[in-house]
């Protein structure tokens, strides 16, 4: 993780997601396993306010997560400092996060995001992306993991979900390269189309 403060919190959560959550994770094999492995966007649906902590937990190199602001609450703030979550005010005006995601890819650093934009929608369907994923994964052309998320807690409530107990899983369905030729837009279009024919999980439109 690069230092031993965001090393030792690493750990911790491995052990935490492991013990409350119950993790199991697949597809591990595709993760790099540099600690630095330079420009990528983690891109994973969004079920719980626990799912960064689940992802985090099989990856060595430190993800930047976009959060909503709403969800930094002050009990977690050694987390928040750690880890250097970027707060996003999700009104559709929140350049300054944007251009923060953008500066950290193009220094070589990972960038999690979850493109459904919100936990509301139900799950085990696959809410419409974000257009911003692509443009960002076209305008820096970082790679992509992409993750899935099943089985986390049902409380969407961030404090009282990191102890409510599950059975979670978490799938690495492939480490991709997009081809310069691609735009923002049939990025996000290929990375939903990629992402129901591996969950099998329907598009909601």
């Amino acid at each position: 993780m690069g230092d031993g403060r965001t090393a030792a919190i690493w750990y911790f959560n491995l052990i935490y997601v492991r013990i409350v959550h119950r993790l199991k994770a697949f597809g591990i094999e595709c993760i790099p396993q540099s600690v630095y492995p330079g420009p990528i966007v983690v891109v994973a649906n969004h079920q719980s306010p626990v799912d960064p902590l689940l992802i985090q937990s099989q990856c060595r190199f430190k993800i930047r997560w976009l959060m909503a602001s709403e969800y930094m609450v002050e009990s977690l703030s050694l987390i928040w400092e750690l880890s250097e979550a970027i707060p996003v005010n999700r009104d559709g005006q929140d350049s300054f996060a944007l251009r923060t995601a953008l500066r950290h890819l193009k220094s070589g650093g990972v960038i999690g995001l979850f493109p459904e934009g919100r936990i509301e929608g139900g799950r085990e369907a696959i809410q419409p992306f974000n257009e911003g994923a692509g443009a960002m994964i076209a305008k820096t052309r970082a790679k992509v993991l992409l993750a899935a998320v099943d089985g986390t807690p049902l409380n969407d409530d961030i404090e009282d979900s990191m102890f409510e107990r599950s059975h979670s899983i978490v799938r690495f369905i492939d480490f991709i390269s997009f081809p310069e030729s691609m735009n923002g837009e049939e990025i996000t279009s290929a990375l939903r189309e990629r992402f129901a024919e591996e969950t099998g999980w329907p598009l909601v439109d």
